[in-house]
């Protein structure tokens, strides 16, 4: 018994480092000393700390919460959502150098999945489709969004394996203005398990949302191997080789003149499995420094080899981005989005948006709305769907 009390009280004592070890070998005697000091190496094995000495670890991550309300033109509700624009997510890197010339490091990153804004929807079902999840999303909690390792030299480049980015992603979604978190270009973000109504009233069996405006055609992260340039003269470029014959090739670029700032990305990408599928995607935009006025315009197409069949998005975006009180900048836009998808239909989004910056925190507020329109090549008549969101993010 008098064992186990001793030993109850030192694992309380490991955990209190800074009472040290020394005052409890006087009072226990060297025994439980030695005990203690190997609770405390084991202790410090498994917390997480800055690194080791030879490899740093930093962890970070956000949280983005918001209401999104929604009106199919029949039904109409707020949830609670996990704003999935740039979905909350934890994550874990670090690096080491090998000498003046070459480092490694890693990353680990886990998306979390709670009542998604793509995976909510009206409760509605098609047959073959995977709706009906209502304002729970499909729960699916996490996913792996990063499992990588990367070598680097200054001067040759970095060189990354493991489940990450394709060179194509975000060529689509260069925006000096800063308005992603509510108005990237891939408009399903809030309502792509909705089903289409009818004018009618009944549910649209053949066709959903995500079938007219189908995102930004860009590739979702994989296990890859991806070759990045050194960046000169604000270009870099990159090229990646994935499972399933998928291959991506993109540049960007990042300037100044005259006063305004440019950014810049293009796309290329071949998806060899299968049905061959190629897709170009780019964007730009434009900032005034001293007004704050930007423009951004971005444009995506994907044509698939056997049936002949395309799909096109492309979004123009412009606002103004200042500083109108002390909490940061305060930025408003408006977009208009465009899609046309063959054998289903064409899309429009008209949206309107405002986001506040507050620095001290590390945070950004958010309302945005957006109205979406469908023409579908089978001529039924459908009801326009609206979406507002409004919301918070945390980053860490």
């Amino acid at each position: 018994m008098k064992k186990i009390y001793l030993l109850c009280i030192g694992m309380i004592s490991g955990l209190i480092l800074n009472f040290g070890t020394q005052v409890f070998a006087a009072d226990f005697g060297g025994d439980c000393c030695a005990d203690l000091e190997d609770r405390v190496a084991l202790l410090e094995e498994l917390s997480a700390r800055k690194g080791s000495s030879r490899t740093s670890l930093q962890i970070y991550g956000s949280v983005n919460r918001g209401l999104l309300y929604w009106d199919n033109g029949h039904d109409k509700d707020v949830y609670s959502v996990n704003n999935d624009s740039i979905e909350s997510r934890i994550g874990f890197q670090g690096n080491a150098n090998i000498d003046s010339e070459w480092s490694v490091g890693y990353r680990i990153e886990l998306g979390i999945h709670v009542s998604d804004s793509d995976r909510v929807d009206a409760g509605h079902r098609i047959v073959g489709k995977n709706n009906a999840h209502g304002d729970d999303g499909d729960d699916r909690m996490f996913d792996l969004r990063r499992n990588e390792m990367f070598i680097k030299s200054k001067s040759l480049g970095k060189l990354t394996w493991g489940r990450t980015n394709h060179s194509l992603d975000d060529t689509s979604k260069v925006d000096l203005g800063g308005t992603n978190i509510v108005g990237r270009n891939d408009g399903n973000r809030f309502i792509e398990d909705f089903v289409i109504i009818n004018s009618n009233g009944t549910v649209n069996q053949n066709t959903d949302w995500s079938d007219i405006i189908p995102g930004n055609l860009e590739y979702a992260r994989d296990d890859v191997i991806r070759y990045e340039a050194p960046t000169i003269a604000g270009f870099r470029v990159s090229a990646t080789w994935g499972e399933d014959d998928e291959y991506s090739f993109a540049a960007f670029y990042a300037g100044e003149f005259g006063g305004v700032k440019v950014a810049a990305g293009f796309g290329y990408g071949i998806d060899d499995d299968g049905d061959r599928q190629e897709t170009i995607n780019g964007s730009i935009s434009l900032l005034h420094m001293q007004t704050g006025l930007f423009f951004t315009g971005s444009y995506g197409n994907r044509e698939h080899d056997n049936s002949g069949a395309e799909e096109d998005v492309y979004q123009i975006k412009a606002g103004l981005r200042q500083t109108w009180n002390s909490f940061g900048k305060t930025i408003v836009y408006g977009e208009y989005i465009g899609t046309k998808v063959d054998n289903h239909g064409d899309g429009e989004i008209f949206g309107l948006g405002v986001i506040q910056k507050v620095d001290t925190a590390g945070m950004e507020l958010y309302t945005a709305y957006r109205h979406y329109e469908a023409d579908l090549d089978s001529q039924v008549s459908t009801e326009d769907f609206q979406t507002l969101i409004t919301g918070a993010r945390i980053t860490f």
